[in-house]
């Protein structure tokens, strides 16, 4: 009996070393397979990142390039068209196989700039419901669709929308959304360029009212137009512009502010410079973005001696009076005053009244005079485009 009980024991050490090998031989294939499930994956992921930043790259390049006197510029030469689609990518085959058609008219392809990345993006306008092209600050809304590549079949997608920044080259020296009164004889506005030779109108009015009184001068090319069609979108301009405000300044009632250049902040907005009232100011410094919340029916009144360069944003109303020297552009979503004595010198050019009511009245020693040199010198302030949502396709 007990050599019989010996026997069964061999049995069990035998079945057991075996499950022993059966677990460990287990263990070791999981392994194997973790091992190459993390490669796996791994791979994958440094795929979807390397071809997720080659179509951030697509986007990019198209940004980059499409702004004025760039290497390898970038136009929208169809800016009203619903049906433009432009197409950067490596070559025609690539710009082919996101959408590019040859034959298509209404499409245009342009070469990357680089052999490097595989990428293709198709560029078009946000139509709405009625395939009209939508806009924002007068400007085109661009949907940008980037694909990238890898040599591995990597494919990733982002979509991005882009927004334009508002074209601050005015029509004329004053444009204004209601009736414009200009008396005074010492008033005088001056549409023809007297930095270059872009010459403008002296004032635009979208109204059939300008009022002159007291014999001011006013000069361009033509002098005056009155019911005019160009309705800019002032308010959307001046919501876009203030996110890049170098001073933002909110007021819940109206505000008086007195030699504000002294003691305050416009001692840092610049200090343009003159030889006459009637000429050019002159000015070689930063151009700011100064910003007035007057929260659309209040005013903002700069009374003594202010000045600054750059852009000066009210939305609201905006009253000077004595002295006061502008290097830029003024955009006022309500009334802008000119009034009392000081000589007021604003070179470059004037945006004004957005609301149907408003007065654009001026008097006084009131000099406007358009300025493409102060333009284009904002051209260096702000980034041509924003890009103002991002979606990951897949």
């Amino acid at each position: 009996m007990r050599t019989h009980q010996l026997r069964e024991e061999k049995g069990i050490a035998l079945i057991l070393a075996i499950l022993l090998l059966l677990i460990l031989t287990l263990i070791g294939i999981t392994s194997v397979n973790t091992s190459t499930y993390d490669s796996l994956i791994s791979g994958h992921k440094r795929t979807s990142e390397q071809t997720f930043y080659v179509a951030e790259a697509g986007v990019n390049e198209f940004m980059g390039r499409f702004r004025k006197g760039v290497t390898g510029e970038i136009a929208d030469n169809n800016p009203t068209d619903p049906d433009w689609k432009l197409f950067l990518a490596i070559n025609e085959q690539r710009a082919a196989g996101v959408g590019y058609v040859a034959s298509n008219s209404d499409h245009v392809f342009y070469p990357s700039l680089q052999n490097q990345l595989d990428f293709g993006v198709e560029v078009r306008h946000k139509v709405d419901s009625a395939n009209k092209v939508m806009t924002y600050c007068g400007q085109p809304i661009y949907i940008a669709k980037s694909y990238g590549f890898t040599a591995n079949s990597g494919k990733k997608v982002v979509e991005v929308k882009i927004n334009k920044s508002p074209n601050l080259d005015p029509p004329s020296a004053i444009y204004s959304k209601s009736p414009v009164t200009v008396r005074g004889t010492s008033t005088y506005i001056q549409g023809n360029d007297q930095c270059g030779l872009i010459n403008k109108t002296g004032v635009i009015t979208t109204t059939p009212t300008i009022n002159e009184i007291g014999l001011p001068v006013i000069d361009g090319s033509p002098t005056k137009e009155i019911n005019s069609s160009l309705n800019l979108p002032l308010k959307e301009m001046v919501d876009y512009l203030k996110g890049d405000a170098d001073f933002k300044h909110e007021y819940s009632g109206n505000q008086i502010l007195s030699d504000y250049s002294e003691d305050d902040y416009s001692g840092s907005w610049g200090l343009p410079t003159s030889n006459n009232t009637n000429e050019p100011l002159e000015y070689d410094g930063p151009m700011n973005i100064t910003y007035f919340d007057m929260h659309g029916d209040k005013t903002i009144k700069f009374t003594g001696t202010s000045h600054g360069a750059g852009i000066l944003l009210v939305n609201g109303n905006l009253t000077i009076e004595g002295g006061f020297s502008w290097y830029g552009v003024i955009i006022v979503t309500g009334a802008l005053t000119y009034s009392g004595g000081g000589e007021k010198n604003v070179t470059g050019g004037i945006y004004t009244g957005e609301s149907a009511n408003v007065d654009a009245t001026l008097g006084g020693n009131a000099v406007v005079i358009y300025c493409s040199k102060a333009i284009d010198d904002l051209n260096n302030k702000l980034p041509p485009l924003k890009m103002t949502q991002w979606i990951e396709i897949f």
